[in-house]
Formats: C-alpha cells, sequence, structure tokens
C-alpha cells in the first residue's frame, strides 16, 4: 500500500506521484503545468479590414494541457530500473486513463491521454528523473463522486446529497402535469457541466426541463416497460437500450443544455404507460440524472 509525502497526490493509472509505493519508491512530483490553471482560450476574433479594433465573439476552452515532473528515489538499482518500466506502462496514446488529483480541499479528476514522450534521467544507481504530457480533450476537472438523483412519475422521489443550506424552491415536490423534480448542486464554476439523464418505462413522450437555463428537451417516443432512453448531455445522444440513437426524435421547441453552477433542476415531465398487467408492484416510470460539479 502506498504512502502519501505530501499534497496533492496524483494517480494515473497504476501510477502515483507524491507517496512511496509499494516497492518503497519515493515518486516526488516537482512541477505541474497545466493543472491548476485555467484550460487554454480559443478565443473568437478578427481584426477589422478599416477600422481600429476587431469583431469579436464568445470563445471557448480548449483541450487541457497537464506537464508533470519530478525524481524517483529507489531503495536500490534493481527497484529503480523496475519503476523506470512501471511509470511508461501507465499510460498511452492509445487510450485514456483517469487523472486523479488529490488536494488538501477537494479530489477531482480528467481523462487524459499521454501526448508527448516519458522523459527518465538517471540521476545515480538509485535515482532518476521523469516527466511526462497529458491531455485532456474535455478539459473540465470532476469532482471524483458524481451525484446521482432519481425522480418518479407521478410522485416520489430519492435524494441524492444533502445540503445544510435553504434554498427559495421546495424540494422533493410534485408539479402539475404529471412530473416531479430532482436537484444537483454544481460546485464547480464551469459554466457548461454536463450530465447524463436515464428515462425508465413504461413512460410517454419523455420530457426533462432546466429552469435555469430555460431550456428542455422533449423526445418523440414510447418506453415500454424496462426499455431506457439514456441522453448524454455533452455527447448530445439518446440511446434506447444502449444502442439506437433516438436523438432524431427531439421535438420543435427542444434545446440542448447543461448544467450552470449552483443549484440546478431537473423537472420530469411524460405520460405515464402501461406495463403488462402480469408485472406487479406496477412499474412507475423513473429519470435518473448523474452529474459531478465541475471546474475550469
Amino acid at each position: 500500500m502506498s504512502f502519501p509525502l505530501t499534497t496533492p497526490v496524483y494517480t494515473l493509472g497504476t501510477w502515483e506521484g507524491n507517496v512511496t509505493d509499494d516497492y518503497g519508491v519515493d515518486w516526488i512530483v516537482e512541477t505541474e503545468d497545466g493543472w491548476s490553471s485555467s484550460p487554454p482560450i480559443r478565443a473568437q476574433v478578427e481584426a477589422r479590414s478599416n477600422a481600429d479594433g476587431g469583431w469579436g465573439g464568445p470563445g471557448f476552452y480548449d483541450s487541457r494541457v497537464v506537464t508533470l515532473s519530478g525524481h524517483a528515489i529507489a531503495p536500490d538499482r534493481m527497484t529503480m530500473l523496475a519503476a523506470k518500466d512501471r511509470i511508461k506502462s501507465a499510460i498511452s496514446p492509445r487510450s485514456p486513463v483517469q487523472l486523479q488529483v488529490a488536494e488538501a480541499h477537494l479530489t477531482r479528476v480528467a481523462s487524459v491521454r499521454l501526448t508527448d514522450q516519458i522523459d527518465l534521467a538517471d540521476v545515480n544507481s538509485f535515482a532518476f528523473t521523469w516527466a511526462f504530457t497529458l491531455t485532456a480533450v474535455d478539459p473540465r476537472r470532476y469532482d471524483a463522486n458524481p451525484v446521482t438523483v432519481t425522480a418518479t412519475l407521478p410522485v416520489g422521489l430519492t435524494a441524492g446529497r444533502t445540503y445544510s443550506r435553504t434554498h427559495p424552491v421546495v424540494y422533493g415536490g410534485v408539479t402539475p402535469g404529471g412530473g416531479g423534480s430532482v436537484y444537483i448542486q454544481n460546485d464547480g464554476d464551469y459554466d457548461e457541466t454536463p450530465a447524463v439523464i436515464t428515462f425508465v418505462g413504461p413512460l410517454v413522450t419523455p420530457r426533462v426541463e432546466h429552469p435555469q437555463s430555460g431550456r428542455s428537451l422533449t423526445f418523440d417516443v414510447t418506453l415500454d416497460y424496462d426499455d431506457t432512453l439514456i441522453v448524454d448531455l455533452k455527447a448530445k445522444t439518446a440511446l434506447l437500450n444502449g444502442a439506437v440513437n433516438q436523438a432524431y426524435t427531439i421535438t420543435a421547441g427542444s434545446a440542448w443544455f447543461m448544467l450552470t453552477p449552483g443549484l440546478n433542476e431537473f423537472a420530469f415531465r411524460g405520460t405515464a404507460g402501461t406495463a403488462p398487467p402480469d408485472i406487479t408492484p406496477t412499474p412507475v416510470p423513473q429519470m435518473t440524472v448523474t452529474a459531478a460539479s465541475a471546474w475550469t
């Protein structure tokens, strides 16, 4: 079992930084670039051809590039050589792995790939320096512990995380028209944070409303008993039973949305379908929302 030496502790697949690992190797992170800072900005600015200034529009966050470097100290030469192999096997350019950074106040994660060579150089017979560069195409730093909440039709809610604060809304309330609401607190500062919404039948024309953005999504589909419609707000897909994309069934007036910082409401709407008569107890349509707070 590894032993933390200081914070933050970096975990990348099977490798950890700022720890003494199971083999007695001290992995010291000396420099970090790109994790604590905000992602690069892709500005939408063009110079005016015949006037001062320029034309500008909303910018975008670019991919996050993280560079870590430091040194490793092993108890003997053979352990040092094995440590070099382990750090190179921890990540590759082919498949993404999770980078977890456990700081004193928060533990956050991002999905990354190796985007430059891993540099290793001997200091002496027992120690070497190391450095590598990672890229997260999704620049958000997510809370390591996502929240999941569920609403049912026509009544009934199951709560997710409990908060000590009070808000000018009614928790667990049922709104007219056959629907309930669930709430997720986005403690981060990212202004567009995704979520995954799962509708479970029997349900006709499932709909979710997001008052914070003023947007909603309605799907012109019928979910039979035990059917699921998994809506990914980041990928903008709606997979029926995990396979067939039903995004084309979005009705007029619908618009994709993301979570905003602070409290987010998801209002569940739709009409309960008919379940087979031999199913007891009578199944109730559900909407489950899973999301994690996200930071720049």
